[in-house]
């Protein structure tokens, strides 16, 4: 497998919700050539659109200049044809946490691609040799989850299946250093470190909220100034979607049986009242249309007891 000038080779990203459309960003902004590619014409148009206007962001905070914006996208291409995922050298899968749909993609990437490219998956609560067990070149797939937001933060989990050869891990590696990501080897468990760890204090902040404990702008305040974490655990669960955050408690739950993955009732409560995080612009807290969060917007005891009759 020839892996050298990786810059210069095409990496294809299957999905174009959020996830694909900072990981697009961020291949593309360290100089390669990328497909994305949905089975949605409207995902697909819409995620190219989000990528644009991300780039404006970074243009608008001078980050960025407008010609590095249009070298950046003159490198990014968007397909509704799987057969597309053929002229990459890697194709990198960010679809919906769900084994079913992840292992029927990767299945036909395999019959897709040629048996050099590495097939990877950005699960973050699924192993890659369940997602791969199907495939006729296991060999040559790999996990790597990335974390929102993708061209900021710069880790990436690298997780071998049990079929996984070294020269793809390597590979895969050194792409992931291409892209100026610090690599963390992982087993190949769900849930890697980041989601094992985080899932559970994000579950406890919950039932401390729950219990009337304190409000949400104090245990984020705690979390924050205590152990010198960016963001509280309740700004995070907002952040990366409370009804994700479910999901993902759910998987782990499923898979190790562990009580500390049992959503806490509340996190079920607000996902039913329509309470998804910024995505909706209402979570532990309220958002503008600009999806910065309002002043003074922590849930309060009635809005909660009105969640808790959903």
């Amino acid at each position: 497998m020839e892996t050298t000038q990786m810059s210069q080779k095409t990496v294809v990203i299957y999905g174009a919700a959020t996830m694909g459309q900072e990981l697009v960003q961020a291949v593309a902004t360290a100089g390669c050539e990328v497909i994305l590619v949905d089975h949605s014409e409207e995902k697909l148009k819409k995620g190219l659109q989000k990528v644009e206007a991300s780039l404006d962001a970074e243009i608008a905070r001078w980050g960025l200049t407008s010609g590095e914006k249009r070298a950046i996208m003159s490198r990014i291409k968007g397909s509704t044809d799987i057969r597309e995922a053929a002229k990459g050298w890697m194709v990198i899968e960010t679809l919906k946490e769900t084994l079913d749909v992840k292992r029927q993609l990767f299945k036909e990437l395999d019959a897709t691609c040629k048996p050099t490219t590495i097939i990877a998956s950005n699960s973050a609560t699924i192993s890659i040799t369940e997602i791969a067990s199907e495939c006729k070149y296991p060999e040559r797939t790999i996990a790597m989850h990335f974390q929102s937001p993708i061209p900021k933060v710069p880790l990436v989990e690298i997780s071998r299946g049990l079929k996984t050869s070294e020269e793809t891990f390597e590979a895969a590696v050194r792409f992931a250093k291409m892209i100026n990501k610090t690599v963390v080897s992982v087993y190949d468990c769900p849930g890697f470190i980041t989601t094992r760890i985080i899932l559970p204090m994000i579950n406890q902040a919950v039932k401390v909220l729950e219990e009337g404990i304190a409000s949400c702008e104090q245990i984020d305040t705690a979390m924050k100034l205590g152990f010198g974490l960016n963001a509280g655990p309740l700004t995070l669960a907002d952040k990366i979607g409370i009804d994700t955050v479910v999901f993902y408690l759910e998987n782990l739950y499923k898979e190790t049986f562990d009580q500390s993955y049992l959503p806490a009732k509340l996190l079920k409560k607000l996902v039913r009242a329509g309470y998804k995080g910024i995505k909706t612009g209402k979570g532990f807290y309220r958002y503008g249309n600009d999806g910065l969060r309002l002043s003074d917007s922590g849930l309060k005891a009635e809005q909660l007891s009105q969640a808790n009759h959903q």
